[in-house]
């Protein structure tokens, strides 16, 4: 899936993210650290898209895993915060920024 979007091929790469999530919500636990990565990667993509709420939304459901798992101070955290706000500066929204 990187190396589809490195390419532009953003719909296969979410499409890969996708059938990846399914599978990881089938064998772990919902807020397992890899769901949190994965929706991250979902995320990014579909940043690059231009689908600034989906990839928001998936974000939220990132940071909210990784703040019960690894607590607001860690780097990882810091991480998804700071793609939040590149998502919210795309759309202009600079004071949540």
């Amino acid at each position: 899936a990187s190396v589809l979007k490195a390419q532009g091929q953003y719909d296969r790469a979410t499409e890969l993210h996708e059938k990846y999530l399914a599978i990881q919500l089938g064998t772990l636990i919902p807020g397992h650290p890899s769901v949190a990565n994965t929706n991250r990667n979902m995320a990014s993509v579909l940043k690059a898209q231009g689908h600034y709420d989906r990839a928001m939304d998936l974000y939220e459901t990132c940071l909210a895993i990784r703040l019960d798992t690894l607590g607001p101070g860690h780097p990882s955290v810091a991480s998804t915060y700071h793609n939040m706000a590149l998502v919210l500066k795309k759309q202009g929204q600079y004071d949540r920024a």
